[in-house]
């Protein structure tokens, strides 16, 4: 009889069908992210957000000091009506040369004021868009130097999201894209959240000893609860197989690696 059951459930096994699904980690990446970088040199004046904060299109961030660029303003501001005068001066005296220089020192002055004031226009760090910021927080480094071209702030849109799966080497052969799936979050464990398979990226990343492929997914439907960081797991939908066949293919593989691996 035990005999008799045990072949019953082997049989039943070799013939059930099931659906072969390919599990990963998965992270949410923003689908964009604008980086704010410092437009010059300068000094931190103050800053009004940081990461994790929610900002709007056209709202600053952060803002750098300008009370040097103030006083250059009135510098070049001053020379400006200083070569006005002489220039007028000139003219009353007829003298043509020197007008020709007083008018090209006083080019130079109102072309070096256009550049500051441009520069005064540039101190206040704006939002390119309504989203999250994902990274920068200047509350503890007000006072600090920043070179031009600095990255300070990142934003990220929070209605636009790709999912980044971490698919193992064994497995990526059975990826493909359009392939549907589910993903799971640890953040909100009772969603289930379909997903599409839109690119595979043909270049392996190791970590803990373990090689993996990056797949991007997309997210049939968005919810305010998504942040870009969330982490959980995916699985994707394959072809049917037998499930004799799906529960033991990971020992089958590993019993065929280390068979080549251990005799010649």
């Amino acid at each position: 009889l035990a005999l008799t059951t045990v072949i019953a459930v082997f049989a039943s096994l070799c013939l059930a069908q099931g659906t072969l699904r390919i599990s990963s980690d998965s992270t949410l990446e923003a689908s964009t992210r604008q980086a704010i970088v410092a437009p010059q040199k300068g000094f931190i004046a103050s800053a009004s957000v940081r990461a994790g904060d929610r900002v709007q299109a056209g709202q600053v961030l952060a803002a750098l000091d300008d009370r040097e660029l103030l006083l250059e303003q009135r510098k070049w501001q001053s020379q400006g009506n200083q070569l006005r005068k002489e220039i007028r001066k000139a003219l009353a005296g007829s003298d043509r040369a020197e007008v020709a220089i007083l008018n090209a020192k006083h080019a130079q002055a109102t072309a070096q004021l256009k550049l500051v004031e441009h520069r005064l226009a540039r101190i206040h760090l704006v939002a390119p868009f309504s989203g999250l910021v994902v990274a920068g927080d200047l509350s503890q480094a007000l006072g600090s130097p920043v070179e031009r071209g600095e990255s300070l702030f990142a934003v990220a849109p929070t209605d636009a999201y790709r999912v980044v799966l971490k698919v193992e080497d064994r497995d990526i052969g059975f990826m493909a894209v359009g392939q549907r799936g589910v993903l799971k979050l640890a953040g909100l464990p009772d969603r289930r959240i379909p997903i599409t398979v839109k690119r595979l990226t043909p270049v392996a990343t190791t970590e803990e000893g373990r090689s993996y492929f990056r797949v991007e997914a997309e997210m049939d439907q968005n919810s305010d609860l998504l942040r870009p960081g969330m982490a959980g797991v995916a699985k994707i939908d394959i072809r049917p197989e037998k499930r004799i066949w799906i529960w033991t293919r990971s020992t089958l593989d590993w019993l065929r690696l280390f068979v080549w691996n251990r005799f010649p």
